[in-house]
């Protein structure tokens, strides 16, 4: 099931037409926030245009097709939705997408530390006697599975089920501007420990990585058969032609009478009015559009702060799957900031991906390396995981959200200092809604892009 991108050249009309009991509603950004809001809005009456920058719907839940062979692909955003992201699921079912669990139901994982690697049967702890790992013998005690509990599950439980909509939480204060990495060093972690827990993230809050965990620590993840991008695709589709692609915004521009916003489309400079805006842009490019008046003293400081962080992720596509003739089914954990993926363990054909998931420092040192070099580096760690890779190797791929032009990183971190600014990101600024991941309670996934739409439509619903 594929949905092609509307023709960005494509013209359709005025770009606001005006119904005679709804209010016409421009929304910046066609991922799932700007998509959940244009439908709910549309539902209740009011009429919708979308300008999107890209030439395809879905922001950062993007789907590598090419350059594939064999009809596989691989996930550059968005990879796994939890069991308990429930909206998400809800909307999945809606368009009738089927899923498939995110995790393979067999084969042995391999784990590769310090040089020396250990193929682990699926389900179980590998022995740390053959790995060069150095853990506190408590750590040793408990292996890779328990050091979560052991460290970080209190916070974790006294976080568990509260509303989302008292994120973040001010009874957790306590918590705000401590770093992961700090929390585990003071509970005497070690550096191995800390570096398989945190992943790279040891300087995010821990609040903010233990309000996460919640998330990524669901044993039950999905993943939608066919690519995760066929969820936006199918939302674009049921807006038609209500999206402009290829329409990148300069100026917004309010006053008492409405509001206005430049964007350039096809080389030229166009003007949208509309009643209301609700805007999906992503700050660190918001920050270089212009605006007038200029955002209240709160919101331009979370516009200018808050940080998005950076993600990389390079893709192996071999003529065969050497692991699996290993009994192995791709998946692997490394000592470095970096998640090892075989997204095509489920899918047909000989061939087969495996894909790093690479987080901060070393993201960024990647993304500022050119493509081949990155190819290179990940061959080179991947041949010590998964033996045959180099030999088989058919052709590769590299993304890079930070070097991304209309994301500029990847999902919203929140580090110490930074929690005074997440009462501003979602504040409409007079005639401008806010919505994405960003300005969500549950940044970093598609939960979160939903909700945040939901909410901006409902604000801009209940607008005098």
């Amino acid at each position: 099931m594929t949905v092609p991108p509307n023709d960005p050249r494509k013209k359709t009309g005025p770009i606001v037409r005006r119904r005679a009991m709804g209010r016409n509603i421009l929304i910046l950004g066609a991922g799932v926030g700007g998509l959940a809001a244009a439908l709910k809005l549309r539902e209740l009456g009011h009429e919708v245009t979308i300008l999107e920058a890209r030439a395809r719907p879905g922001g950062r839940i993007h789907t590598l097709r090419e350059p594939f062979s064999g009809g596989q692909y691989a996930e550059a955003g968005a990879g796994r939705i939890p069991a308990s992201h429930k909206l998400t699921l809800q909307y999945a079912q809606k368009f009738q997408l089927e899923l498939d669990p995110f995790w393979p139901q067999s084969g042995a994982e391999v784990y590769y530390w310090r040089g020396t690697r250990q193929v682990v049967p699926h389900g179980t702890e590998p022995g740390l006697n053959r790995l060069r790992v150095e853990f506190t013998p408590r750590e040793r005690e408990v292996g890779f599975g328990g050091l979560a509990k052991l460290y970080f599950e209190r916070v974790c439980a006294e976080l568990r089920d509260l509303p989302e909509d008292g994120w973040p939480y001010p009874e957790f204060d306590r918590y705000k501007d401590v770093t992961f990495g700090e929390f585990l060093h003071r509970q005497g972690a070690s550096d191995d420990a800390i570096l398989y827990l945190a992943q790279g993230l040891e300087d995010d809050s821990l609040l903010d990585f233990a309000h996460d965990e919640l998330s990524r620590a669901e044993p039950s993840m999905w993943k939608i058969r066919g690519g995760n991008d066929l969820l936006p695709r199918a939302m674009a589709r049921a807006l038609g032609d209500r999206i402009r692609y290829g329409a990148e915004v300069r100026r917004i521009e309010q006053d008492a009478g409405g509001v206005r916003v430049t964007f350039v489309e096809g080389g030229s400079a166009q003007v949208a009015s509309a009643e209301r805006v609700i805007c999906t842009i992503p700050f660190p490019v918001l920050r270089a559009i212009e605006v007038s008046p200029a955002w209240s003293g709160p919101k331009t400081a979370a516009i200018r702060n808050l940080y998005l962080s950076p993600v990389a992720r390079v893709f192996v596509q071999t003529r065969t799957r050497p692991w699996e003739r290993e009994g192995l089914n791709g998946f692997a954990t490394v000592d470095q900031p970096l998640e090892v993926w075989s997204p095509t363990h489920d899918q047909p054909g000989q061939r087969g991906i495996l894909m790093s998931y690479i987080y901060e420092r070393m993201a960024r040192e990647y993304s500022e390396q050119a493509p081949q070099a990155q190819i290179e580096r990940t061959i080179n760690l991947f041949e010590k995981v998964h033996p045959g890779v180099r030999s088989d190797f058919e052709t590769a791929a590299t993304w890079s959200w930070s070097n991304e032009p209309y994301s500029r990183g990847a999902f919203l971190t929140t580090r110490p200092g930074e929690f005074a600014w997440l009462a501003h990101v979602a504040a409409p600024e007079g005639r401008v809604y806010f919505a994405g991941e960003h300005t969500s309670p549950w940044p970093d996934w598609i939960q979160g892009a939903l909700l945040s739409g939901l909410r901006a439509a409902r604000e801009v619903d209940q607008a005098g």
